[in-house]
């Protein structure tokens, strides 16, 4: 965690200032969420928990059935906003974070430090076709290619820091990183509520959980 703060706050330090039009403080805190975001995932991937069907196999969704988070809702819940996972995956479970544009759920992804596209790919990685795999080994063939996106993500985002910071940072409203408000109602939009994976597409399906399946988390939320 330690040598990814100090490669945010390098990368913030070395913006050419002809470029930087938001205040230091903002890029910084950029910074210190997108570092926070990559140690998450590392330890997500590590852990090799992942969202999944009844037969075996990886699911793009926000929670399988036994509460389980994709890497994007797992960076979500980690950060303080268990009930902002909830909604979503009572309302939509298997929304594209890409087609959300208002609302908690997009404060939440401005704030993060990651760019929409960052953001696209992580929640991507469970995005796999199932199609062409057969037989008993699918389920070990499926999860293997999904510890090695989710590697490659990891690597994505410590690689790309500089250039990430200076479009995220483009992106805030009012040049300020947006304070991530408690659910109390609807948190996906209309516009995203016939959003899909290409995975649910694949098999014909989309996937929504009823009820609450997340729980308390015992860090600050920002």
């Amino acid at each position: 965690m330690k040598r990814l703060l100090l490669i945010a706050i390098a990368a913030c330090h070395s913006t050419p200032r002809s470029t930087m039009t938001t205040p230091v403080a903002s890029v910084a805190e950029l910074a210190a969420h997108r570092a926070q975001m990559v140690q998450w995932l590392h330890e997500y991937r590590e852990a090799g928990a992942y969202p999944m069907a009844p037969d075996g196999m990886p699911m793009s969704v926000f929670k399988d059935s036994r509460g389980v988070r994709c890497p994007m809702a797992e960076l979500i819940y980690r950060s303080g906003h268990a009930d902002l996972v909830d909604a979503v995956a009572r309302e939509h479970n298997d929304v594209r974070l890409a087609d959300v544009h208002e609302g908690p759920l997009h404060d939440w992804m401005l704030a993060s430090g990651l760019t929409m596209k960052e953001i696209a790919m992580v929640q991507g990685a469970a995005d796999i076709d199932r199609r062409w795999m057969f037989g008993r080994e699918m389920t070990i063939l499926a999860q293997g290619e999904l510890r090695g996106r989710l590697y490659t993500a990891e690597r994505a985002l410590i690689d790309g820091t500089d250039n990430a910071l200076l479009v995220a940072a483009q992106q805030l409203p009012n040049k300020t990183v947006p304070v991530v408000a408690a659910v109390t109602g609807k948190v996906v939009p209309e516009a995203a509520m016939h959003s899909t994976s290409q995975q649910a597409l694949a098999i014909g399906t989309q996937i929504r959980l009823p009820g609450s399946l997340g729980g308390a988390v015992a860090v600050q939320p920002y």
